[in-house]
This record gives C-alpha cells, structure tokens and sequence, in this order.
C-alpha cells in the first residue's frame, strides 16, 4: 500500500518562552488540533535581552509546530493567543503557513483530504 498524504493544511508556529510550549499544545488540542512539536531555540528580540554581570543573557524559547486542517486554523489560533495573552508584549508571536502536502503523522486520517502517494504520482 502507498503512503498516504494529506493535502492542503496549514501549520501554526508559536514562539513563546522556554518551559511554557507544552501550555500552547493543551490550548491547541482543546481547540480541536491533534498534537504539536515542540522545538527549542533562543530568542534575539527586543523583549528577550538582557544583561547578567555584564554578560548577554539570550533566553530559551519553545517554538511549537501544529498541523491542522485549513478550516481548524482560526480555532486553533484563537484559542493560543487567548490562552497565553498574546496581546500583552512578550508573550509570544503565532503565524500559520500553507502547507500543501505532508505525510507520515499517524493520525494523517484525521486531517481531512489525504490521497496515496501513487494517486499523486499519476
């Protein structure tokens, strides 16, 4: 059997700081998104310097990936920024990117069109 593909979804990145990404997975799965991965980095803009000793202080961030079905993407969203207070400077930024194929999730049923790899190569 060919491996299936979901087509047409969009993918919400969320940056906020270290130790609070898996706060945006639970909002997102309670607005109806599946999971999330959690990345870490660090941060380099205007609310993330600072000085310890003399020394640049470069704070660690969570950036989390959610793939979700086009029509989940307000929900989803929405429901981040109310959860960690995003109008309030600092607490962190959330942007969605189309995302036009992807595969090998486990629960690639779940997120609605999805095709074999074979239907796409015809």
């Amino acid at each position: 059997m060919s491996k299936l593909v979901a087509l047409d979804l969009k993918m919400i990145v969320t940056i906020v700081d270290g130790g609070t990404g898996q706060d945006v997975v639970d909002f997102s799965k309670e607005a109806g998104a599946v999971g999330g991965t959690i990345l870490h980095g660090r941060g380099s803009g205007v609310h993330d310097t600072g000085k310890f000793f003399g020394l640049d202080i470069q704070p660690e961030k969570d950036i989390v990936l959610t793939l979700v079905p086009d029509e989940l993407e307000l929900d989803v969203m929405e429901t981040i920024g109310k959860g960690i207070k995003i109008s309030k400077p600092g607490n962190g930024v959330c942007f969605s990117i189309d995302i036009a194929k992807a595969m090998g999730m486990t629960s690639i049923k779940t997120f609605g069109e999805t095709k074999t790899m074979d239907e796409l190569n015809k």
